[in-house]
């Protein structure tokens, strides 16, 4: 009975016999490309991974010093807030005495009133408020800072109290010092970040808004300004050190020997 056509002859001289079979290979490799579409499938569906742990910036050591504290000073509108358009920059007070602000009675004795303020740094990626976006936030509060002596009561001695004048560092006062941001660029490459700040005032629930100058400053026009040029500092973010540095409207470091400055803005909506 025949089976199949292959017919073998009995060689003379070759003891070797080649059987002609026929292979096809289609299917080899079938399994690795189903893991690959496997792999191709999921990372369209959830994306690639990305890194989104948080590292620890510090300010930068000052020039020619290896101080790294940095210094941050709030002034508050001691004035008439209808009278801002003649105001001068004394009218603004590196106090928490200010108008309509706390007692001396409620500093001293730390009236949670007090102890629930805080002030409130924003980071930006652009200080066009249109377009811009808040990335993280810093909170100073007011339980750290420098102390001066006032008078308490007539028949009284003087007191310590708080002030809004802070020097933040490694030791000491250090809530705020550090910024926390991501520790790689592949996900959002900013190296330069736009500091806004607020006071949160727990004594009347409201948020007073800081200014990089006094109003008194902008001549004739104290509601007439560029938001850009006035509500930010800059912050220059270094992602080799982990460092960052601060720098003023003028472009100029600040925050070492001369302090962040930041003055409450009276809104023309609440005269």
């Amino acid at each position: 009975m025949a089976v199949n056509k292959i017919k073998i002859l009995n060689p003379t001289n070759d003891k070797y016999v080649n059987i002609p079979l026929n292979l096809e290979w289609d299917f080899t490799g079938r399994d690795n490309a189903i893991e690959d579409y496997e792999k191709s499938v999921v990372s369209d569906i959830i994306g690639q991974p990305k890194d989104f742990e948080l590292s620890r910036f510090s300010h930068n050591k000052h020039q020619k010093s290896d101080n790294t504290y940095i210094l941050y000073d709030f002034y508050f509108y001691s004035g008439v807030a209808s009278n801002v358009t003649a105001s001068t920059s004394t009218n603004w007070i590196n106090s928490y005495l200010y108008t309509n602000g706390f007692t001396t009675m409620e500093l001293y004795n730390y009236a949670n009133s007090f102890k629930k303020s805080f002030f409130k740094l924003d980071f930006y990626d652009s200080n066009n408020e249109s377009t811009q976006t808040n990335y993280f936030t810093v909170i100073i509060p007011t339980h750290q800072g420098y102390k001066t002596n006032v008078n308490y009561g007539y028949y009284l001695p003087s007191v310590d109290i708080k002030t809004p004048k802070f020097k933040l560092d490694y030791i000491g006062d250090k809530e705020g010092f550090f910024f926390y941001w991501l520790r790689e660029t592949g996900f959002l490459n900013i190296t330069t970040f736009y500091m806004t700040a607020k006071f949160f005032d727990a004594k009347t629930g409201t948020f007073i808004k800081m200014m990089n100058r006094p109003q008194s400053s902008i001549l004739g026009a104290p509601f007439g300004f560029k938001p850009e040029d006035y509500f930010y500092y800059k912050i220059e973010m270094d992602y080799t050190n982990n460092t960052y540095e601060a720098y003023d409207y003028t472009n100029t470091r600040i925050g070492t020997t001369s302090s962040i400055k930041w003055y409450e803005y009276i809104n023309p909506t609440a005269l």
